[in-house]
């Protein structure tokens, strides 16, 4: 009789097949468990409750990733609308008619609070964990072992996760060849790195052929029959083995082994796997895709074979306000690129915003997740962190995840929001701590100071993470970021109108400073001037302005330099007071040769300077367009101080550095026909704004833009969005 089907639903036989599958009675469920060379015989009255187990294990694991990406989303909208123009094409989100700022914010918020309610759900299960060196409740990865043949999925298999302690104790267990975890030796099923199928299989048919397993499970026998690739574990151990050959490939060449890298089967790979979403990666059939929102701030490349992960984010999204001493200083984010796996892995995918507590001072920098919350955060760019206040934060550990055995490799860089570009723009990368220098910076929460050539700022990991983030980090300028540098310590001035910087020491602001002299002075890169100490470069420049008196070659340089600036006077763009006194010293500065020089005056009869009555024209012509660069009287103040041969000489009052300067521009003035330089000179003063504005570009102060800038730009705290380079990728992430 062939098949078919009663109203009840109970099959009948008929003589010709439609192609059902026969009717079986209940039978228990199968699982492999992972790096346990164990198949776990689940009895079918228990099966609804482990079910439950794995849904939930894998929906809130699902839930958390899509409130991130839901949260992403509302921040991305809301920057958008407040950052206008400024996104490129690519970068831009749909916006509906009804979307507003107003709207945005409130969504953002209500997001946030959805976010953490998915993120407590998710640590609510992750609380009955052990530690990673305690064995009693770990997650355990299980592949289900199906009774029914039939074609292969795209997949084939599915990875499913269950708490341990849910494995309850009178389940039976039938071991494999392999009595340990097959992580590495030469009983597992790991071969050269790769899950051996060979070896698997076998194993699986030695115990198909005990009475056991015939008794207990009889429907085992004919799933061994089946073609290889209808079998689910066929399917794992191929797919498993694709993705580390993916992995290999990125290793190609250098000084990596790329069989060096191998499935990874130990328990804190399985409990990574999982909270990254490697049982339905947001309802993807395919746990074996790359790419998976884990941060509202980023995105996670998971490598299932190795369980390891790269995360790149931009944190916090949008930028926060950078305060010192209360005074606002300007937007910095970070773009960071962690390397992680095992347990450090999870606890970082588990937790919110990579709120991250660095620590160790070897080769590289260690982190791990801090358990933080989303809401307080505020909406991008309402954040602020004053970076002198000392680190309030809390936040507790995952129990579960201390005592992790692999650590996390970070390679990023601190950003600030340019008033020139209204982009972030790296100026300093995360570098690690150094031996002899983790308690430079004392209890200071952001100091920089320069050695060994390179400019290196210590703080608080809130000035990369911003609110919430634990810790102390260290970054680092060298010559490929100083020029970057140079600009963000100039508007940190211009920004608390031309005051000290209290978290720059004086030592390493004079080797700034010299540098920048040395760069205009002899029209090289200002990388050029990173020398190995700060008194090294503190002489060159003593040397350079100190050889006044008789030598034909420094009135050489003198009337050199007067023609650079004439020539190019934004040069002088982002140099300090200090840089501009000794510039100044420079040009005022004479001998006979100088006045041989035809640098110092125009042989041009078509310049109106050639006409003109006075002495050195050209050279004076150098000295205003010095000063057209400075931004308000403040500035003019602490230039007059500094006209000095060496900053390591005491300041002038203002009144002796204008007079000095003045009896310069006065030489040889007669008559109407002269320069006039001195006159202008005050003039000019009565010009500039009191207070620099702030958020605004550096611009000429001769200039209409100048004039018309606001005390505060109205773009200085509006969140921003843009892509970077992260410099650091090559030499760290990759190595």
């Amino acid at each position: 009789m062939s098949q078919g089907v009663k109203a009840d639903g109970n099959t009948q036989t008929r003589n010709k097949s439609k192609g059902q599958d026969a009717y079986h009675a209940p039978a228990d469920q199968l699982f492999y468990m992972v790096g346990k060379g164990t198949i776990l015989a689940v009895p079918r009255e228990d099966m609804p409750d482990l079910l439950a187990e794995m849904r939930l294990l894998e929906s809130v694991v699902e839930s958390q990733q899509q409130a991130t990406s839901h949260l992403k989303s509302c921040q991305d909208k809301y920057i958008q609308i407040k950052q206008g123009d400024y996104f490129k094409p690519e970068d831009r989100v749909v916006l509906s008619e009804s979307d507003s700022a107003e709207k945005l914010e409130s969504e953002v918020v209500k997001a946030q609070s959805a976010l953490d309610e998915a993120n407590n759900a998710l640590i609510e299960q992750m609380t009955p964990l052990t530690q990673l060196s305690d064995n009693t409740n770990h997650i355990s990865e299980l592949i289900p072992i199906q009774r029914r043949g039939g074609h292969a999925s795209a997949v084939g298999f599915k990875m499913t996760y269950v708490r341990s302690q849910k494995i309850q104790n009178h389940w039976r267990k039938y071991r494999l060849t392999s009595q340990a975890d097959t992580t590495g030796g030469d009983d597992s099923v790991i071969t050269q790195g790769k899950v051996d199928w060979k070896k698997l299989k076998q194993q699986l048919t030695d115990i198909s052929g005990s009475t056991s397993i015939k008794t207990d499970i009889p429907w085992f026998d004919d799933w061994m029959k089946l073609e290889d690739q209808h079998k689910e574990l066929f399917q794992w151990s191929e797919h498993i083995n694709e993705n580390l050959q993916i992995a290999r490939s990125y290793q190609s060449g250098g000084e990596h082994d790329v069989d060096s890298l191998k499935v990874d089967l130990s328990a804190e790979a399985q409990l990574m796997r999982w909270s990254y979403g490697a049982s339905g990666l947001s309802g993807e059939a395919n746990p074996f895709k790359k790419k998976g929102a884990i941060k509202a701030s980023g995105h996670a490349e998971l490598m299932l074979a190795e369980a390891k992960a790269s995360i790149d984010c931009y944190e916090p999204p949008g930028g926060y306000m950078m305060a010192f001493a209360g005074m606002n200083l300007g937007m910095l984010r970070s773009h960071t690129i962690l390397s992680v796996a095992g347990g450090i892995g999870a606890s970082i995918a588990a937790e919110l915003n990579i709120d991250a507590e660095f620590s160790g001072s070897g080769a590289k920098v260690k982190v791990k997740g801090v358990r933080g919350s989303s809401r307080g955060k505020d909406v991008p760019g309402k954040q602020t962190v004053d970076m002198s206040l000392p680190d309030n934060s809390q936040g507790g550990e995952l129990g579960a995840f201390i005592g992790g055995q692999l650590e996390a490799t970070v390679a990023g860089q601190v950003e600030w929001k340019s008033p020139e570009s209204e982009k972030f723009e790296p100026f300093a990368k995360i570098a690690p701590a150094i031996a002899g220098q983790i308690g430079i910076g004392g209890e200071a929460t952001l100091k920089i100071s320069y050695q060994g050539g390179k400019f290196r700022i210590f703080a608080r990991a809130a000035l990369c993470y911003g609110v919430g983030a634990k810790g102390k980090l260290t970054l680092e300028v060298d010559a490929t970021l100083i020029y970057e540098f140079a600009k963000w310590v100039t508007y940190q001035l211009k920004n608390i109108n031309y005051k000290k910087l209290d978290f720059i020491d004086e030592v390493t602001f004079e080797a700034l400073s010299n540098m920048l002299t040395l760069a205009v002075q002899t029209g090289k890169d200002i990388k050029e001037f990173m020398y190995d100490s700060a008194l090294e470069i503190q002489n060159t420049a003593t040397e350079m302005l100190s050889a006044l008196e008789s030598s034909i070659e420094a009135a050489s340089e003198r009337g050199e330099l007067v023609e650079r600036i004439n020539a190019n006077p934004d040069i002088l763009r982002y140099t300090t007071p200090d840089s501009k006194g000794a510039l100044l010293y420079r040009l005022m500065q004479r001998n006979a040769f100088d006045n041989l020089d035809t640098s110092n005056r125009t042989t041009d009869i078509t310049d109106r300077n050639f006409w003109r009555f006075g002495y050195m024209t050209q050279r004076k012509r150098a000295i205003i367009r010095t000063f057209t660069w400075i931004q308000s009287q403040e500035e003019y103040h602490s230039v007059m101080k500094r006209i000095k041969p060496s900053q390591t000489e005491k300041n002038l009052t203002i009144e002796e550095g204008e007079e000095k300067l003045l009896r310069f521009l006065a030489l040889g003035e007669t008559g109407w026909w002269s320069s006039h330089y001195a006159d202008n000179l005050k003039r000019f003063y009565n010009t500039l704004r009191p207070t620099a504005s702030k958020g605004e570009p550096i611009v000429r102060n001769d200039m209409t833009e100048y004039l018309t800038q606001l005390e505060t730009s109205p773009s200085f705290e509006r969140p921003c969005f843009n892509t970077t380079l992260c410099k650091p990728l090559q030499e760290t992430y990759r190595a």
